[in-house]
Formats: C-alpha cells, structure tokens, sequence
C-alpha cells in the first residue's frame, strides 16, 4: 500500500477529539518525520494526540521515518514550521499516497510539489459518510471552539449540509 504521511496538526485535532483510532482504520500505517514525532510527544505540556501517538508507534502502525532530502527541507522551512518542511519532503520521497495536513501555506507547498492531500476535516467528513462517525457537527464544533481550528462559516456549513447535519 502506498505511504500516507502526516503532519501533526491532524494527529493533534484528531487526539483532541477523541478520533485518532481513524487513521488506522483509514489508512492501516502512517509514517511521521522525527519534527512532527518531536513536536507532538516532546512538549513540556502533554498535547492532545501524544499518547495515542506513542500507542500507534507501540503497536507499528505510525511509524517514524526521516525525509533525506535535507535540501528540499531547508527551502520549504524558509516559510513552514519544520514538521510541515519534513512531512511534505518525506511524501514527497516516497511518492506517498496522501499527505495528512491541514494548515493552508503547507497544503499550498504541497500541491506545487503535486502531493495528494488531505487533513483533519477530510478525514472527519470520510468518518460520517462511511458510518464511523454519528454526527459531524459536534465534532468540528469542538474542534473550533476548543482547539481554535480554522474554519470558515461557508465551509462549516457546506460540510454539515453536505452529510445531512
């Protein structure tokens, strides 16, 4: 099966809403830079996602890997924090299947580079269509509300028309 790589932003959201089991069930292994391993297990205050993190490493379906194109990682950290740098360096090396990300200059890089992306929302609206979520709304008002996640109204409400909510 082709790589799916993720950033850690979706790892957080999904960490904080309690559906970070998603990305096994999706996409059954999930590789990480050492920058987003680094970034969501090594804060002095416990992020949302870190212990499920360190239960999926445990169990072998996240798995850390490191981008060797240290190059491409260096030019794409002039403007993106250096997880988003090396998560779409490492899809990129590994002509992955999918990019997990969510903030907007990242997705944008990603998309020059001709990556497949998807984040968060994706993910949550993948989970309602298919059943594994109940309801969306909840969710992503949670996600707003408490994680300060950016989403505009027009999307919010295209999104919960679009699943019946």
């Amino acid at each position: 099966m082709p790589a799916v790589v993720s950033d850690a932003s979706v790892l957080i959201s999904l960490g904080a809403t309690g559906h970070f089991g998603l990305l096994k069930d999706f996409y059954q292994t999930v590789l990480i830079p050492n920058a987003v391993w680094q970034e969501i297990t090594a804060s002095p205050l416990p992020l949302p996602g870190s212990t499920e993190a360190r239960q999926a490493k445990e169990e072998g379906w996240l798995r850390v890997e490191t981008p060797r194109n240290r190059a491409l990682v260096s030019s794409l950290a002039a403007s993106l924090d250096i997880g988003e740098a090396e998560a779409i360096t490492l899809a990129s090396e590994l002509g992955a299947a999918l990019l997990l990300i969510d903030e907007s200059d990242g997705r944008a890089a990603a998309r020059n580079l001709g990556l497949t992306i998807t984040g968060t929302l994706g993910i949550l609206l993948r989970a309602k269509l298919c059943g594994r979520l109940s309801a969306l709304k909840p969710v992503l008002d949670q996600l707003v509300q408490n994680r300060n996640f950016r989403l505009s109204r027009p999307l919010y409400e295209q999104v919960l028309q679009q699943v019946g909510e």
